[in-house]
């Protein structure tokens, strides 16, 4: 019981030093020698970043880059920026009982957080469940999730933060229990090391 709340208490620090923002990620920019260091912008209308936002990078190279982004910011060397990690997945509009492999968690890796956030006026018929198979509620057996709303998983909720094979890499299988009623849902899962 002691060593649970040490690491309840070391998570919630690493959540003040470093926050993770749902449906975006800090990344920073590869040091390469004879590249642009330092501050500068990144995209706008007719630059290969898809949505076309206009990224402000900071001193360090790093700047808050949307979901819709990431992608291609990781084609161009950047990555996450803190100990902290984060999957972010977004469903589309979904319907029925559609499982999506939301992302990986390497191995070993375990689950500080999951936040979800519903973007439509729809909630989700029987909550979400995530798990490491196909519909599986290993890891959130049935978190609801409303219409138009950010919802974040009580810590005591997250029932496996740690798969049981983490000596691998666990895939994460996220589902609808009764049905996503045409939701579109964004997955936010915040994963440290051990």
């Amino acid at each position: 019981m002691t060593i649970r709340r040490l690491l309840l208490a070391f998570a919630a620090l690493g959540f003040l030093a470093a926050p993770v923002q749902a449906a975006q990620i800090n990344m920073c920019s590869a040091d390469v020698a004879g590249g642009v260091q330092g501050p500068r912008t990144i995209g706008g209308t007719g630059s290969p970043v898809p949505s076309g936002t206009v990224y402000i990078l900071n001193g360090q190279g790093c700047g808050l880059i949307q979901l819709a982004d990431v992608g291609y910011f990781q084609s161009q060397g950047f990555t996450q920026s803190s100990s902290q990690n984060s999957i972010v997945f977004n469903t589309g509009v979904a319907t029925g009982t559609t499982d999506f492999v939301i992302g990986t968690l390497p191995a070993k890796a375990y689950i500080q957080q999951i936040i979800f956030s519903n973007s439509v006026a729809a909630a989700v018929t029987g909550g979400i469940s995530i798990g490491s198979t196909a519909n599986g509620t290993q890891i959130v057996a049935a978190q609801a999730v409303g219409a138009s709303t950010d919802v974040a998983v009580a810590q005591a909720a997250i029932l496996l933060p740690v798969p049981s094979t983490s000596a691998a890499a666990t895939a994460l299988h996220m589902a609808a229990v009764t049905a996503w009623n045409s939701a579109n849902v964004t997955v936010t899962v915040v994963f440290g090391y051990y």
